[in-house]
C-alpha cells in the first residue's frame, strides 16, 4: 500500500504557465491487467490540484478506480523541449460535479456555453489530482 502526501507538491513558478493555459494534457493511467494507457485530455489547475474529466465507464474512468495513481505531461506548443511532468494519486472521484465540470472545461477551450456530448445525458465524471511528483524540463 502506498502513502501519499495530503497536501499537493509545489508547481515551480517557472512552469505554472503550462497549467494555468488551456493545453492539452497527457493523461497515463494503469489498466487492470497492469499495462499502460495515455490519452490527450481537457483539464483546469486550481488550488495546487489538478482536475480531469470523463465519461463515467470509459476506459480512464475505469482504469483510474482500479488504480488511483496517475502520471501527466503538459507540453509548451511553442517550445517541445519545455514541458512539466506530475505524478500523484485521485483523490477524489466526483461524479455531482462531472456535467458542471465538463461544461466548464468546453468554455476554457472551446468557448462554448456547455459540453454537446453524445448521448446528450451522458454521466461525466470529475477526478481531482494531488501532484506528488513534479519534475519540469527546459
Amino acid at each position: 500500500m502506498r502513502h501519499h502526501a495530503t497536501l499537493p507538491a509545489e508547481i515551480p513558478e517557472s512552469h505554472r504557465d503550462l497549467l494555468e493555459r488551456p493545453l492539452i494534457m497527457t493523461l497515463a493511467t494503469t489498466l487492470p491487467d497492469g499495462t499502460p494507457q495515455a490519452t490527450p485530455v481537457w483539464f483546469h489547475f486550481a488550488d495546487g490540484y489538478i482536475y480531469l474529466n470523463t465519461a463515467v465507464g470509459r476506459l480512464k474512468d475505469r482504469a483510474i478506480r482500479a488504480n488511483p495513481y496517475v502520471a501527466l505531461v503538459v507540453i509548451d506548443p511553442d517550445d517541445i523541449y519545455r514541458y512539466i511532468q506530475i505524478r500523484g494519486p485521485v483523490v477524489e472521484v466526483n461524479e455531482e460535479q462531472g456535467r458542471a465540470h465538463i461544461d466548464y472545461l468546453a468554455r476554457r477551450y472551446t468557448g462554448a456555453e456547455r459540453f454537446t456530448s453524445n448521448p446528450p445525458d451522458q454521466r461525466r465524471v470529475r477526478f481531482k489530482i494531488a501532484p506528488e511528483k513534479v519534475n519540469v524540463m527546459g
